[in-house]
């Protein structure tokens, strides 16, 4: 890696920075955590490492490992906010082996001191069967919930794939009961519905958001292309601006989706970008 850190670091202006490991799937995991310190980040988000998505497969989170993870993360002064899973809630079918993941990754992040477990609503196959996929992804997050009770882990749900309107997200969160239950806000997947008029999709569920992931994109007339954040259609400073109005206090992760589109511009780019990006803006 050849990384160039910022003139002055994240933390000490008002954004709080993430850097998520999709973006550097060829990198270690001390790779990672030296570059995010070096470049003023305050933490990562942890979508895979060395090729392993499953948390029981993630070395680092092994157990005999986890204790030294946690010191290390600990010595470079950085959180481990997040954990990307997997798990997703869209085929009844599914629902047995979705909960079995998913309750592994809670167990390892409740271990860990990791948060929130990230989870995903994800396709509605026939929209004449739309309630009933609510229905199994409602159950499904709250089977989880309840699992968590008694931990600091927290389960949210990812806007994407088709969840990515308000309408649809508060249909099940209308059906979930527990407290451990929140959204994740990826702003590029809600753009594509909304667009400049991000208010309507994030007025109805402000008080749902616990975590965000930033992406940019050029709309190109819905042959969305993603971009490096700031070079796209996505208003991102308008965004960020209600969001600090409305008191949100969780981490900006930066979700550069390398590992799933190689086209993109490398870390060794991008993650200082984003930085250089973000200070820019106050």
């Amino acid at each position: 890696m050849n990384l160039k850190t910022p003139l002055h670091k994240a933390c000490s202006g008002i954004f709080r920075y993430m850097v998520k490991t999709l973006g550097c799937p060829d990198w270690s995991f001390d790779e990672i955590l030296e570059a995010a310190k070096s470049l003023g980040y305050q933490g990562i988000e942890i979508r895979g490492i060395d090729g392993q998505m499953r948390a029981d497969k993630i070395v680092p989170f092994l157990p005999g490992n986890q204790q030294d993870t946690i010191r290390k993360v600990n010595d470079y002064k950085l959180d481990i906010c997040t954990f990307g899973s997997s798990v997703k809630f869209d085929n009844p079918l599914k629902l047995d082996e979705m909960l079995e993941e998913g309750r592994i990754s809670i167990g390892i992040c409740a271990r860990m001191g990791i948060p929130f477990v990230r989870v995903f609503g994800e396709k509605i196959e026939n929209e004449g069967n739309e309630q009933l996929v609510i229905d199994s992804i409602a159950d499904g997050i709250e089977t989880l919930c309840l699992y968590a009770q008694g931990t600091e882990v927290n389960v949210l749900l990812e806007v994407h794939g088709d969840f990515n309107r308000a309408d649809r997200i508060l249909k099940i969160a209308n059906k979930i009961t527990s407290p451990k239950f929140g959204v994740l806000w990826d702003i590029e997947h809600s753009d594509k519905v909304y667009g400049d008029n991000f208010k309507a999709f994030y007025e109805p569920i402000k008080n749902l958001v616990r975590h965000v992931h930033v992406k940019d994109h050029i709309r190109n007339s819905g042959e969305f292309m993603l971009c490096s954040i700031g070079a796209g259609d996505i208003p991102t400073k308008e965004i960020f601006e209600l969001l600090e109005r409305n008191g949100y206090k969780g981490y900006y992760s930066l979700e550069w989706e390398k590992k799933w589109h190689s086209e993109l511009a490398d870390p060794e780019v991008e993650f200082p970008s984003y930085v250089a990006f973000m200070n820019s803006l106050f």
